[in-house]
């Protein structure tokens, strides 16, 4: 039985420091825009499958990188996925408050993040840290729900900025994705 939220706690690292890195994974990890927009460009059919959205208690660390002291935050986890294969599970964290941006976010459904929140040219964005999630991490388990094969897995998040609202969003890559090709 899977617990959500599905924990991405690792070692984040800033993407750009990580030597190791292939060309393909430098470019899916360090992408600066829409990972949707990217997604789409490689299949026929995109969507999106919400597999959690709740309220949760913002941790310590949590608070910290949305720079807030609110604490509740919103938690959503989604599976993005390309001709019926999931290809990236996506955890974005918004903390409670009452801006109507905010509201515009939380009314998402099946509609993807990026889809939206790159529509803004105000929109700001940290600088990309990335994380490898090893066969024996926690997020193995909502893996092995969807794919047979079970390798170390890249992630990448960052924390956005938009009128009032910071949200993060950490995005792990499946198995199948397009960045091990």
């Amino acid at each position: 039985m899977i617990t959500f939220p599905v924990s991405v706690a690792a070692n984040w690292q800033l993407g750009t420091s990580i030597n190791s890195l292939s060309g393909n994974e430098q470019d899916w990890l360090l992408e600066p825009n829409s990972l949707t927009a990217k997604l789409k460009q490689h299949c026929s059919e995109f969507s999106v499958q919400v597999l959690n959205e709740k309220t949760f208690s913002l941790t310590p660390a949590q608070q910290q990188l949305l720079a807030c002291s609110q604490p509740l935050g919103i938690n959503r986890e989604v599976l993005l996925l390309c001709d019926a294969k999931p290809m990236v599970y996506a955890q974005s964290w918004l903390p409670v408050t009452e801006d109507m941006q905010q509201q515009q976010l939380l009314a998402l459904g099946d509609k993807p993040l990026g889809d939206v929140i790159f529509q803004h040219p105000e929109l700001k964005r940290t600088e990309i840290e990335v994380a490898q999630f090893d066969c024996q991490h926690p997020v193995q388990q909502l893996v092995s729900q969807y794919s047979e094969v079970i390798k170390p897995l890249w992630g990448r998040r960052s924390v956005f900025s938009l009128a009032q609202s910071r949200f993060l969003v950490a995005e792990i890559f499946l198995p199948e994705a397009y960045l091990y090709l």
